[in-house]
C-alpha cells in the first residue's frame, strides 16, 4: 500500500489548529522573502522577527528567538546576504550559523527563502527519514537532498512542501489523539501505509546502509551484523570466501579447478596436496565453505550452526587463513 504523501500536506492546516490554535500562511512568508532570493538585498533583524512571530509561524516553540536588537548590529555590520546559493550551499549555511548559532534558526532563513531547495531542520523528519551525519551542516545538506527525492517522488512543488508533510505525519503517528481529531483517523491507520510503502522504505534503509557499504569491505561488514543477523553475516562472508577460493583457483590452477559440484572441496583439498594449505588448515576450510552453503542454499541437510559465535569464527578463518588469496 503506497504512501500519499500529499494527503498529509493537505492536513497540516488541522493539525497546526490543534496543536497551536491556528493555521498558517506560510505562502505569505515565502512571498516576503523572496526579495533576499536577490544579490543586491541582505538580511535584517526583522526578517527574523517575522520568522518568530507567533502570528506568522510556531517555530519559537521549538528554538529561542535571537535578541533582535544585538542582531540587528551584527546584520547592518556584516550585510549578510542570501545570495547566491550556488550548487553546494555548505558555505551559506556555515556563514549563517556564524551568526546565529543555531541550525534550526539558519534553517527557517533558508526554508523562506528558497522553499524549492530548503526545508525546516525537524530533528522528527530527520529521524523519520533515517539520517545520520556527524556535523550539523552536512547533516541539513543531506537532509535537504533526501527531501528533495521525496519531493519528486511524491510530485509536491517543493523540498519545503515534502517536509511540512513529512512532519504532518510524524505528529500524527506519534500522537493517537490528534490523529483522532485529524479527520477521525486512528494512529495505526495513519502509520500502515508509510511502513508497507517499499520505495520509503529502500531510501530509509539506504540512509542507513550506504555508509557501511561505502565504509566497510565484506569482511568488516559481516562482522558487525554477525551479532544482529548471523545467517546474513554468513552469506557476506561466505560470498567473500567464494571470491577468493576461486582467485587462488585462477591463479595456481586452470578456470577448470573452479567448476563442478564439489569443486571447492576439491579444490582445498588439492591445495593441501600441492603445499599451498597446511593439512591442519584442510577441515576448517571445509566447514566454512559448508556454513557458506547453509546460509546460500539453506540446505536441511547440512547440520550447521549460524549463531553469531559460528560466524565470528567463520570471519575470522577467512581472515586469518585466506588473506594471501585475495
Amino acid at each position: 500500500m503506497p504512501l500519499n504523501l500529499k494527503l498529509y500536506l493537505a492536513r497540516f492546516d488541522d493539525v497546526c489548529r490543534i496543536k497551536f490554535g491556528q493555521a498558517y500562511r506560510f505562502d505569505k512568508l515565502e512571498k516576503s522573502f523572496a526579495y533576499l532570493r536577490s544579490e543586491s538585498q541582505w538580511l535584517t533583524a526583522s526578517h527574523v522577527e517575522k520568522l518568530f512571530e507567533p502570528g506568522n509561524t510556531p517555530f519559537a516553540r521549538y528554538w529561542p528567538r535571537p535578541n533582535l536588537k544585538e542582531l540587528d548590529a551584527i546584520l547592518r555590520a556584516q550585510r549578510l546576504r542570501l545570495a547566491p546559493v550556488g550548487d553546494d550551499p555548505h558555505g551559506l549555511i556555515q556563514r549563517l550559523l556564524a551568526v546565529f548559532h543555531n541550525i534550526g534558526t539558519t534553517s527557517l532563513l533558508l526554508r523562506f527563502t528558497y522553499p524549492e531547495r530548503f526545508g525546516v531542520f525537524s530533528t522528527p523528519v530527520i529521524a523519520l527519514l533515517q539520517i545520520q551525519r556527524a556535523r550539523s551542516t552536512d547533516l541539513y545538506v543531506e537532509y535537504c537532498n533526501e527531501l528533495g527525492l521525496w519531493q519528486d517522488h511524491f510530485r509536491l512543488r517543493s523540498v519545503a512542501e515534502a517536509e511540512t508533510a513529512l512532519w504532518t505525519y510524524q505528529q500524527m503517528v506519534s500522537d493517537e489523539e490528534l490523529a483522532s481529531r485529524v479527520r477521525g483517523e486512528r494512529r495505526n491507520g495513519v502509520d500502515c501505509s508509510f511502513g508497507e510503502d517499499i520505495w520509503v522504505q529502500r531510501r530509509r534503509a539506504a540512509q542507513v546502509v550506504r555508509p557501511f557499504l561505502k565504509n566497510y569491505g565484506s569482511l568488516e561488514l559481516a562482522r558487525i551484523l554477525a551479532e544482529e543477523s548471523p545467517k546474513l553475516a554468513a552469506m557476506i562472508a561466505g560470498e567473500e570466501y567464494e571470491r577468493r577460493l576461486r582467485a587462488a583457483a585462477k591463479r595456481l590452477y586452470s578456470a577448470s579447478s573452479a567448476t563442478g559440484e564439489r569443486w571447492a572441496y576439491n579444490l582445498i583439498n588439492r591445495m593441501v596436496q600441492d603445499g599451498h594449505i597446511a593439512l591442519e588448515e584442510q577441515p576448517r576450510l571445509r566447514e566454512i565453505w559448508s556454513m557458506r552453503n547453509a546460509a546460500v542454499h539453506a540446505d536441511p541437510n547440512l547440520d550447521v550452526c549460524l549463531d553469531s559465535i559460528a560466524a565470528e569464527r567463520m570471519i575470522d578463518a577467512i581472515e586469518s587463513i585466506c588473506t594471501r588469496w585475495a
